[in-house]
């Protein structure tokens, strides 16, 4: 099984509350305002010949309204061009369905070439999610039933790229020893997780561009860490992150009086943590 495989079904496996379905995702009414709305601006834009003009920070993340629109319109093209029935995004058979969602995002939106793999990163993140709100609204409690194989009326309404071959072969994945198996140690792995962070999608990026906003500057990733975890009411989301919280405001404090440095990613959120980052993925990017 491949590493892209066993990173979705650890995002379809939580314990005691599974990661909330977006329900209004298959409310046809709420979903078609939502889809034709965007769908009229981007194909105004592109009668004119136009493009819609998007700006980057520093980061290379999309900003402002039109930052939001590309990352929504990415998610319009996730669901329309890649496959329920791939897991792995990585997949040669999908490069021809990865070079079509680039096009389009190009000719509707101004995006650097520069900008592709985060682009079809973002795309790849976008059809996983969409797998498993499918996975949670319409099979997980009825994997065993023969009804499940066929396509639920809201699927065939709202989504009507998605064939019924297509169904049928997302849902022979789900039914298969490996992803029970994957689904166990997603599981295991949940039961570890004790520092989820209150936001939604794209939480960093947009906590990131509300502080540079307000102050001009990036926040250093502590904080992102710590401000996602604190909900509206000021506290933290559970006694485990307060502690952690408390370590940062301690050590953030001490950096400032230069009794402690930070050297390389040995720096405030990993002290904090108390365990090192791993090759490749950054706490709080």
């Amino acid at each position: 099984m491949s590493k892209d495989q066993q990173e979705e079904v650890s995002t379809q496996t939580q314990v005691g509350k599974p990661r909330k379905t977006n329900s209004s995702r298959f409310n046809a009414d709420e979903e078609g305002k939502r889809r034709a709305t965007l769908l009229k601006r981007v194909h105004v834009v592109r009668t004119r010949g136009e493009r819609i003009q998007v700006s980057f920070d520093a980061k290379g993340q999309p900003i402002g309204k039109e930052g939001d629109e590309l990352q929504s319109w990415i998610g319009v093209l996730a669901r329309e061009h890649i496959p329920i029935w791939i897991a792995d995004f990585r997949s040669a058979d999908l490069e021809p369905r990865k070079e079509q969602v680039w096009l389009e995002v190009v000719t509707s939106f101004t995006v650097d070439e520069s900008h592709k793999k985060q682009v079809l990163k973002s795309c790849g993140e976008s059809a996983k999610c969409f797998r498993y709100d499918l996975y949670q609204a319409f099979v997980r409690d009825h994997i065993d039933d023969e009804s499940v194989w066929q396509r639920p009326a809201k699927v065939v309404n709202n989504y009507p790229t998605i064939s019924q071959d297509d169904w049928e072969r997302f849902i022979t994945y789900r039914r298969t020893g490996d992803f029970k198996r994957l689904s166990d140690q997603g599981i295991e792995r949940r039961k570890k997780s004790k520092y989820g962070s209150t936001t939604g999608r794209d939480g960093y990026r947009k906590r990131d561009q509300e502080i540079f906003e307000k102050t001009g500057s990036y926040a250093d990733r502590h904080v992102i860490w710590r401000d996602t975890r604190i909900k509206p009411d000021g506290e933290y989301k559970n006694p485990s992150i307060k502690i952690i919280g408390d370590q940062i405001d301690e050590l953030t404090q001490q950096d400032t009086q230069g009794s402690f440095e930070s050297v390389g990613t040995e720096d405030i959120l990993t002290n904090s943590l108390g365990n090192p980052e791993h090759s490749g993925r950054l706490h709080g990017q």
